[in-house]
């Protein structure tokens, strides 16, 4: 309940800024997501979150984004205001991909800037290697799908079953997990499960790892990693810039695995110079 007003606060100062909420039907369910039109816009920036959150996440640092592009920030499907209508409550990582592209073909005016956190990182990732004429540049954020040495342990860690388990997943995100938003746990559990966050972690198979597909992302790729990230370590960002032909990697030091909340001046500064 309390979240679900923070959600209502958030979207509401979102238009106070100039963001204007649109939905859009795709297979899976109702794509809810937020649009800043900008006059002379050099291109559109498409902001895709990582697991378990929402365009909320992007809070802290969208009115310090470039002012030169549009933007779009998507609620993936089952989070945030979007819906999931496939009669299981939640999409699978394929599902997530399609309803991706789908916004993009209909709705992003090009040139199109994906910038994905986590496993807004991967679904990002495997867009742009479908489609990388579509994709005119690409940013990940603190990235998932990629295999490492300890990577099978994210399924129990994302398999939150208690608050004191949704406590544990908070204090990993984080370098250091503010005081204040302690109290917020019973409640980020209660949305986890409503979510049904822990179905969608338990379908994701081997296969779905990013791969073979890192050598088509050929525009250029800007990495940008959080040095203190227990979720998915900084040696992983190299691991990723290895394989992707053209990408430049940017760490943020006393940062977890979540900057644009935890370290956001920083973060903003970064996604300016990358696109600048």
């Amino acid at each position: 309940m309390l979240l679900s007003l923070v959600h209502k606060i958030l979207r509401a100062r979102f238009q106070a800024m100039g963001f204007v909420s649109e939905t859009l039907s795709v297979p899976s369910g109702t794509l809810h997501y937020l649009v800043h039109e900008r006059h002379d816009a050099q291109g559109t920036l498409v902001l895709v979150h990582g697991l378990g959150t929402s365009s909320s996440t992007w809070s802290l640092v969208l009115s310090r984004l470039p002012s030169s592009y549009r933007i779009v920030a998507v609620d993936l499907p089952g989070f945030g205001f979007s819906t999931v209508g496939n009669g299981r409550g939640y999409c699978t990582l394929s599902e997530h991909c399609e309803a991706l592209s789908i916004l993009i073909a209909k709705r992003v005016e090009p040139p199109v800037v994906l910038l994905g956190h986590s496993l807004g990182g991967w679904i990002s990732s495997r867009h742009a290697a479908s489609a990388p004429e579509r994709v005119h540049q690409l940013v990940l954020v603190d990235t998932a799908g990629m295999y490492y040495e300890g990577a099978e342990n994210l399924r129990d860690l994302f398999t939150v079953r208690s608050v004191r388990d949704t406590r544990r997943l908070l204090n990993e995100l984080w370098f250091r997990y503010p005081w204040y938003f302690k109290p917020f746990a019973p409640g980020i559990y209660e949305e986890l499960k409503e979510r049904r966050m822990g179905e969608l972690v338990a379908s994701i198979r081997p296969s779905d790892a990013l791969a073979d597909e890192l050598s088509r992302l050929t525009m250029p790729v800007s990495i940008i990693w959080g040095e203190q990230d227990a979720i998915i370590p900084v040696q992983c960002a190299g691991m990723l810039s290895s394989k992707i032909p053209n990408a430049i990697v940017h760490i943020i030091p006393r940062c977890g695995h979540v900057p644009q909340l935890e370290r956001p001046k920083a973060f903003a500064a970064l996604v300016r110079q990358v696109l600048g």
